[in-house]
């Protein structure tokens, strides 16, 4: 069983000395937050997973989904989660702050979507202390954190106190013994090959799940290169649909975040 997951968030984040909020990375208009990339990219990959028939979860950041709102239909038929409102460091802000910044991204995705979300994957995978009870305290009935990281053979849902669900994102060993993790980010700075996702499906269990991660503005902007030509755009498209593709055609049941946190003990 795999789960393909994405952070709809600002393009090509970075954090900011003095500001809690993240900016994007800057490319020589300095770092006000760009949106650009990432609703280019929300549209080919909901084309995308919609022919491979793959039910993915996007993890919306607030802001995000308010500026790229014209695209926001692309999600009707995907699974909701928040991502913050403003990609927030939240280990640097005080708990009620950290908090009510989340309470706000949830407020934007039922604004956008109409819909609450269920699922929350913290900023930059730095997970709140005690997530269960800070998701309680949220209040918009997130039942499942996908804010950790967990080894192919100890990759399973389990339960955090409050009712929790917690889906971590998969990582491993590559052949050359290697880490690698279930972020595709390092095959769209050519760092990575679908090869490698597959081989690191092949690590999970039969009983474990496959959590794969992504960001929607990757998919048109690499961090190192700036925004793909259309050839690129192309290629970067097709490296992922491939490695999607092989995952699936080595036997892995795609399933939604829901379904899975029901298994978690």
């Amino acid at each position: 069983m795999f789960c393909f997951t994405v952070d709809l968030d600002r393009d090509v984040n970075i954090e900011v000395p003095g500001q809690v909020e993240a900016g994007s990375l800057d490319r020589g208009d300095g770092t006000a937050p760009r949106f650009s990339s990432s609703a280019k990219g929300l549209a080919l990959l909901a084309d995308m997973l919609d022919d491979l028939a793959i039910p993915a979860a996007f993890f919306c950041e607030g802001r995000t989904l308010e500026e790229t709102r014209d695209s926001s239909g692309c999600l009707a038929h995907f699974e909701i989660g928040v991502h913050g409102y403003d990609h927030e460091s939240l280990g640097h802000m005080t708990r009620p702050d950290a908090i009510e910044a989340v309470r706000h991204g949830c407020q934007a995705v039922r604004d956008v979507t109409g819909r609450n979300p269920v699922a929350f994957r913290a900023p930059y995978m730095r997970q709140p202390r005690a997530v269960g009870d800070f998701l309680k305290e949220v209040g918009c009935g997130i039942h499942i954190d996908s804010s950790q990281y967990a080894y192919g053979d100890d990759c399973r849902p389990s339960l955090l106190p409050g009712y929790v669900a917690e889906i971590p994102v998969t990582e491993g060993t590559d052949a050359e013994g290697r880490r690698i993790s279930a972020y595709l980010w390092p095959m769209h700075e050519g760092k990575r090959s679908p090869q490698d996702y597959i081989d690191l499906a092949s690590a999970v269990p039969e009983d474990g799940v496959l959590v794969i991660a992504d960001h929607t503005w990757h998919i048109v902007e690499s961090r190192s290169g700036g925004v793909f030509s259309e050839d690129d755009l192309r290629e970067n498209l097709e490296k992922t649909e491939g490695a999607l593709r092989g995952i699936l055609e080595a036997g892995n049941r795609p399933a939604t975040l829901s379904e899975i946190s029901r298994l978690a003990v």
